[in-house]
């Protein structure tokens, strides 16, 4: 969502009011990306173009585009201001700010490119405002967007018609994740045979069914069908991650779960999941364990009435390559399961502190259709069915956004949380 904060109120037009905005977390990491945040160097397109700060492109006359005092003025019938192209991060929310006044109409758009000089294949153009009328009162704005999955660069362009818009201060800026949930089993709550308390203290405590807390472990060991912990139902609404499929590209929320578990036998999908039944819209991260001996994590998301597996990680069951995961060793294991939000073959799953992510096996029919993944369900971690989790699960965090605690990538944090095999439990 586009946020206009005038000095007496507060309003949105239009497309502001239905474009999403991500609030996740206080911190914003990172540098401004942004090259040359003070307009001292703005110039033509074309032949006067200059190799650095900002390029304006005449798109209407009469249209022309000024410096004056750390102020960028655009005038004219329609005008384009452009960034300089700079590197950024795939499948990373970034904010964008800026300081706007004047009488014209203002749009913000972010265009995308790949490695290879081409368009990004997802979205190659985010429109971050739709054009809405300025006032003379210096306004801040704020904008937000998910990089494609392909982005290596990008760059900001500003569009103003009918009229002078004044744009002070831009910035862009990697946004830090939210924690939403930390439960941690060597620090259960007061009652851990029949509860499981939620260390961020958000959530209700998580009820057990079949779940047996082991002290000496610091884990819960899950031996039986159907065995799971079961979150509240007034919580569920905070889990809900919707893809790009049902939310415009871009606008899809990435999340990241964060799992320390050992495997004690057979298991099937849903150790961490929001899954109503195999019909309905929802998601799911299974740490599965088949008749064969092969190991992978399969994380899930569906939207119609086909249960859609969009990755395998390393493999998939009936992929022909036999690949394992070798988790199979009765050891704890931590895993940090991405997904950007997109509903495509993107995830990513990096395993005992790895920065590269495991290889990718994606199901044929694994892409979201238009649909929500939207659901009533609570949130639930063993399994969602019969042929659930089989083994011990020390602690698990879910992340909102694209980055988590201080701003590290689920890479960086992976690293982090590992410790050189020594992993760091909930704090």
């Amino acid at each position: 969502m586009i946020h206009l904060y005038s000095t007496t109120t507060l309003f949105a037009r239009g497309f502001l009011v239905m474009t999403a905005f991500y609030l996740l977390g206080s911190d914003v990491m990172a540098s401004n990306l942004l090259p040359d945040p003070s307009f001292t160097v703005v110039s033509e397109l074309g032949f006067k173009a200059k190799a650095s700060g900002w390029n304006w492109q005449c798109v209407e006359e009469p249209s022309k585009v000024h410096f004056n005092q750390g102020e960028a003025v655009l005038q004219g019938g329609k005008v384009f201001l452009h960034s300089m192209e700079f590197a950024i991060e795939p499948g990373t929310i970034y904010e964008l700010t800026c300081a706007a006044s004047g009488t014209a109409k203002l749009a913000v758009e972010v265009l995308w490119w790949k490695k290879d000089r081409l368009p990004t294949a997802a979205y190659h153009r985010s429109i971050l405002s739709n054009p809405h009328l300025l006032t003379e009162d210096v306004t801040p704005l704020r904008a937000s967007i998910r990089s494609p999955a392909d982005a290596a660069t990008a760059y900001i362009r500003f569009a103003a018609e009918e009229g002078r818009a004044v744009l002070e201060s831009p910035g862009l800026k990697a946004v830090g994740g939210e924690l939403l949930l930390k439960l941690d089993a060597a620090a259960p709550g007061t009652e851990p045979q029949t509860k499981w308390q939620d260390l961020t203290g958000r959530n209700k405590s998580f009820a057990l069914q079949s779940v047996q807390h082991s002290p000496k472990t610091g884990s819960y060991v899950f031996t039986r069908a159907g065995a799971s912990c079961r979150g509240n139902s007034q919580d569920a609404g905070k889990f809900d991650f919707e893809t790009d499929q049902a939310s415009g590209p871009g606008r899809g929320s990435p999340f990241t779960v964060v799992l320390y578990a050992m495997f004690r036998g057979r298991s099937g999908t849903g150790i961490v999941n929001k899954m109503v039944g195999p019909t309905k819209g929802g998601w799911s991260i299974g740490l599965e364990w088949d008749e064969f001996g092969l190991d992978r994590v399969a994380t899930i998301q569906q939207s119609d009435k086909k249960r859609k597996t969009l990755g395998g990680f390393p493999g998939l069951a009936g992929d022909g390559r036999d690949i394992k995961l070798n988790a199979r060793d009765d050891r704890f294991h931590l895993f940090v399961i991405h997904l950007t939000g997109s509903g495509r073959h993107d995830g990513r799953v990096y395993f005992d502190g790895s920065v590269e992510p495991l290889t990718l096996t994606p199901w044929p029919w694994g892409v979201l259709s238009s649909g929500s993944v939207r659901n009533d369900a609570p949130l639930r971690i063993g399994s969602f069915s019969e042929n659930g989790f089989r083994g011990e699960i020390g602690f698990v965090e879910i992340w909102s956004g694209s980055r988590l605690q201080d701003g590290r990538t689920p890479a960086e944090y992976s690293q982090y949380r590992y410790n050189q095999g020594a992993p760091i439990r909930p704090q």
